[in-house]
């Protein structure tokens, strides 16, 4: 804990400030978006200077070098490293942490993981390979965070002085708890964006500002180092849920810029009508290909492969999109405008004044603005590990160091493998961490959800591992 707060003090403190309650989870897909304690990061509204160029189009998405860039950032591999190898620093290594122990696992054949493990429950409830989570890329992922990492602090694999086997089976078990959440919260339903799950509004089209009432560019979602408002960004998320009438993707934009469609010049939009038949369902047609680029100015009943029902009704039921772009996004659901700004000050291009928000050396990702661009988080394809990059950002900072009343996250994770990995409170007391923002729902924002599904879900990872 004291290690954190001396290496990145502010990051630790607007982790501690953004405590926002995160709703109850809910079975569309892509659960409520995750804060920091309640799950990833989070944000903040205000804080640092501007950035430049007029922000969100993603004009320079995957716009990086592959050469080593300024502070010192890690090189990209091009061509892609082959199997059983990882990218550092543009060479293709047969190394994660150089444990024999932990490499063999992480960087063995890939198969049962992407198989079994990563895997998404269909419409009809049956499952099968997530499309958009693969076991390389979470590796690649693990590999950046634990040999560069964020200043000093890198993903916890164990301590260089513990004996064998005992320090590759706490790696391994670090990896399955964040694993076992990850598959609870997003890979389960194939979510990397936030899905527009809240019905109580008619599935409005301005959940993308927040849903149950939450304003993720608020004040509820603010800090410091929270990325600035910008009223003219313009995008649309990448994923959306998928049952029969499932809403289409969320999207933010200026209000002049949907006038055209709504019809209306006081910027309120309206809602997915989830009961409109979409006969002769055109986008379940063999060979349909949804249209890219804005949602809104798809061809109705044509929003995205595989639609049979709903449409967006500019009823003006629904409140302005403008600067709402900051819903979750990745494997455990960054949200909200501090969690990106933190995003983007030490993992990204940075916005701050350095005078006051000293930038780490190394920064991974120079070439990523989270803060003009964070749907890059899932659409990014230079870096595809980046929605595990953002998942894994949260867990360094929020469990690896929670402690509280007594209950220490690496004390527990070593008594649990040292204790032969029966004692089943352990991976409870990190889905509360995950899920609700302490080891001992509830703790003022209700019971824990889904405990039996991330259970089960870690006992999966550790046979699937070699650990049973």
């Amino acid at each position: 804990m004291s290690r954190l707060v001396t290496i990145v003090p502010a990051l630790l403190l607007a982790l501690q400030a953004c405590s926002a309650v995160s709703p109850d989870d809910t079975s569309d897909g892509g659960s409520a978006p995750r804060r920091d304690g309640a799950t990833p990061i989070d944000e903040r509204d205000g804080g640092g200077g501007p950035i430049d160029g007029d922000g969100g189009t993603a004009s320079d998405r995957d716009g990086g070098s592959s050469g080593t860039t300024d502070g010192g950032a890690p090189a990209s591999c091009a061509p892609a490293c082959g199997s059983g190898t990882v990218c550092v620093d543009g060479e293709c290594v047969e190394r994660v942490s150089g444990v024999p122990g932990i490499d063999s696992v992480l960087l063995g054949d890939p198969t049962r993981f992407d198989e079994e493990v990563l895997i998404s429950q269909n419409p009809d409830l049956s499952w099968r390979p997530s499309r958009i989570y693969k076991w390389r890329d979470f590796v690649q992922a693990v590999t950046t965070m634990h040999t560069r990492g964020i200043g000093d602090m890198r993903l916890w694999l164990g301590e260089p002085g513990d004996p064998e086997p005992a320090r590759s089976r706490y790696a391994l078990v670090n990896l399955a708890a964040f694993l076992a959440q990850s598959m609870k919260e997003t890979i389960r339903y194939d979510a990397c964006d936030e899905n527009n799950w809240d019905m109580t509004n008619g599935y409005a089209i301005s959940n993308a500002c927040g849903q149950l009432g939450q304003d993720y560019a608020g004040a509820g979602y603010d800090c410091e180092m929270a990325c600035p408002r910008d009223p003219s960004m313009r995008m649309t998320a990448v994923t959306h849920a998928q049952w029969y009438g499932a809403p289409g993707p969320l999207f933010c934009a200026p209000n002049a810029t949907l006038a055209s469609v709504s019809g209306r010049s006081d910027g309120r939009t309206g809602r997915w009508n989830y009961g409109f038949d979409c006969y002769p369902y055109p986008a379940s047609q063999p060979g349909f290909v949804a249209p890219g680029g804005d949602a809104w100015t798809r061809p109705q009943c044509e929003v995205y492969e595989g639609q049979r029902a709903g449409r967006y009704e500019w009823d003006g039921s629904g409140g302005s999109v403008e600067g709402c772009c900051w819903w979750g996004r990745g494997v455990i659901q960054t949200t909200g405008r501090c969690n990106f700004g933190m995003l983007n000050h030490y993992l990204g291009a940075g916005h701050l004044d350095p005078a006051r928000f000293p930038r780490p050396a190394g920064a991974l990702y120079p070439d990523v603005n989270f803060c003009r661009d964070p749907e890059a988080i899932c659409a990014s394809t230079e870096h595809p590990e980046l929605k595990w990059i953002a998942g894994l950002f949260y867990w360094m900072s929020s469990v690896e160091p929670y402690s509280r009343d007594g209950w220490v996250y690496k004390d527990r994770l070593r008594a649990f493998v040292d204790g032969g990995m029966t004692d089943g409170t352990f991976i409870d007391g990190v889905s509360g961490i995950v899920n609700r923002g302490c080891h001992n729902p509830p703790c003022g924002t209700g019971p824990l959800d889904g405990a039996a599904d991330r259970r089960a879900n870690f006992e999966l990872v550790l046979t699937t591992m070699g650990l049973r």
